[in-house]
């Protein structure tokens, strides 16, 4: 299944809805916490300090501009998030070239309330989306 990125990128799923999410970005592993999606994401970063289990609990792949090639490779992500101002360029295209990669790109309101549905809609989440988006 196909799904275009707020960067306009087209971002092919394997697998709907994605089974193995990596959040390269805090505030993106809190949404998608807040979309129930706690069973899915196998990956965050050591900066994705919230919600505090998943801190404990989930496999750190680094931080937002260092991340761990080997780490991400071994949790097999069926997509990983992440977002343009906080991660470095080279390292999403060198993992765009393996894995799918979703990217945000938020620079006010409206682009937050987008990134919402979007990220909804490519995890099977619309409903969820929609409310959080109305808050």
């Amino acid at each position: 299944m196909n799904f275009t990125d707020q960067m306009g990128r087209t971002v092919h799923l394997p697998q709907f809805p994605p089974q193995r999410i990596i959040s390269l970005v805090p505030s993106q592993t809190e949404l998608l916490a807040d979309l129930g999606l706690e069973a899915a994401v196998v990956g965050i970063t050591k900066f994705c300090v919230h919600p505090q289990r998943w801190y404990q609990e989930k496999a750190k792949i680094g931080g937002t501009k260092t991340i761990h090639w080997d780490k991400i490779a071994a949790l097999q992500p069926d997509l990983i998030i992440g977002n343009k101002e906080e991660n470095e360029r080279e390292q999403i295209e060198a993992l765009a070239a393996h894995f799918p990669v979703w990217m945000s790109d938020v620079l006010q309101l409206e682009h937050a309330v987008d990134m919402i549905k979007r990220i909804g809609a490519l995890c099977d989440r619309q409903d969820a989306a929609t409310t959080l988006s109305q808050k």
